[in-house]
């Protein structure tokens, strides 16, 4: 309790109390991509970032050998049908009083059937969490094809115990067994390989980031008299039905979220001002960078728990690097532990160790970990024997650095100094 009111203590002083929109960059992507705030549920393909596949040349006499790769589950269906059924009783007790306006129906509409479509089964695989993972398989092939051909015809699969990174495994795999036949895949999941794949922050640590992000909740006073004028034709009326508008906003935000899973093609974010879009989206941003990267007030917890992660990352690569045995590793999992690794990792924009007002500032998670988002590590072989064995990261299939880390050219590492690094950051609790 002393780490927690101290934490607390510092963050106050720091003046970081005021909500108001202090993240430009992401702030001006949402203004012009409302998608963009859905952050961990953002669809890939709606990922800013998405479609910058260019491939820097690797030094001479380098090919690549072998694909170590983490992949986050597609897109799903969401926990929030609470949220849902407040929303809509709230709006269809203000029908039945007669202030709904037409874009309040509107909205009632369209949430009815976002909760229709998920279903009664939450964290459900939708069809456009298939064709992601197919997607990003596809140009995994197509782009790095000689280490499917030209070396072992073996790939090793792990996977999570949920049904949604099962069905993401298949729609990979599959994918990758129809452009190439020959393929042969060992696939695996169970309880140790999903607390390697599925882990978070520790629950002293998850006090501390709620602690933090209901001060910064409490001090929101964002303008809310449009959006009830949008949804409500009699604003005092709907005001003896709406217990919070603040708090309808945040239904209203956490249900547009999710609509582009199922491939919706109408806009729910539309009722809200950008101003709510962005102070919403913020907010959850800070609370996943507090909570899964290495920032300067939890990072020392979360770090250590990537560990056998990196072990197992590590061990697999040195294995398959020496032997040729193995075309690919493939890991699916979940969110948490991606930001984590790529965080540990110390790759460039998510492994940055922020203060909470740089986090803030800086951090935008939809560029590292939508739906379907994934860390690719490609290793490359010289002609000799004798040449140092080099790794290329791509995050979200677009080639990463780490800052921290001398490279050989470009965005290739030697991966013996990777190896280093990773040893010399390691984080002990």
């Amino acid at each position: 309790m002393k780490k927690i009111l101290a934490a607390i203590n510092i963050f106050l002083l720091a003046g970081l109390a005021c909500m108001a929109q202090v993240n430009a960059e992401l702030d001006r992507m949402i203004t012009g991509h409302h998608e963009v705030a859905g952050l961990t549920v953002c669809p890939y393909e709606l990922n800013p970032a998405f479609g910058d596949f260019t491939d820097t040349k690797a030094p001479k006499g380098y090919k690549p050998v072998y694909i170590s790769h983490y992949g986050r589950h597609g897109s799903r269906s969401s926990w929030d049908r609470e949220t849902y059924g407040k929303l809509i009783s709230i709006l269809e007790q203000a029908k039945e009083a007669g202030v709904l306006s037409a874009s309040g129906d509107s909205l009632l509409h369209e949430t009815r059937l976002i909760l229709e479509a998920t279903a009664g089964m939450d964290g459900r695989l939708t069809y456009r969490g298939q064709r992601e993972h197919r997607g990003i398989a596809s140009r995994m092939y197509r782009r790095y094809r000689g280490v499917f051909r030209n070396g072992s015809r073996y790939v090793r699969v792990l996977s999570s115990e949920v049904p949604r990174c099962l069905v993401s495994m298949a729609a990979f795999t599959g994918e990758l067994s129809r452009l190439d036949p020959s393929l042969s895949f060992n696939m695996d999941c169970g309880s140790e390989i999903q607390k390697m794949v599925d882990n978070g922050a520790s629950n002293e640590a998850n006090t501390i980031r709620r602690t933090v992000l209901d001060s910064l909740r409490s001090a929101m006073d964002p303008d809310l008299e449009p959006m009830m004028k949008r949804l409500f034709t009699d604003t005092d009326a709907a005001e003896k039905i709406v217990d919070s508008p603040l708090y309808l906003s945040r239904y209203i935000y956490y249900t547009a979220r999710i609509a582009p899973s199922f491939d919706f093609d109408f806009d729910t974010y539309r009722f809200l001002d950008d101003e709510l879009i962005c102070l919403w989206s913020e907010h959850t941003n800070l609370s996943i960078y507090l909570g899964q990267c290495n920032s300067e007030l939890l990072g020392d917890d979360r770090m250590p728990r990537t560990e056998p992660m990196i072990g197992n990352i590590v061990a697999f690569a040195d294995e398959a690097l020496a032997i040729g045995n193995v075309a690919a590793d493939l890991r699916f999992g979940h969110d948490y532990p991606l930001l984590a690794l790529c965080s540990r990792i110390g790759l460039e924009g998510v492994g940055e160790r922020y203060s909470v007002d740089e986090a803030r500032r800086n951090f935008i998670t939809t560029l590292y970990s939508p739906f379907a988002g994934n860390l690719q590590m490609i290793f490359y072989k010289g002609r000799k024997s004798s040449d140092p064995v080099l790794v290329k990261f791509l995050v979200n299939e677009k080639e990463s650095s780490i800052p921290a880390l001398e490279s050989v050219e470009g965005p290739y590492y030697e991966w013996d100094k990777v190896k280093e690094h990773l040893q010399s950051t390691k984080i002990s609790k």
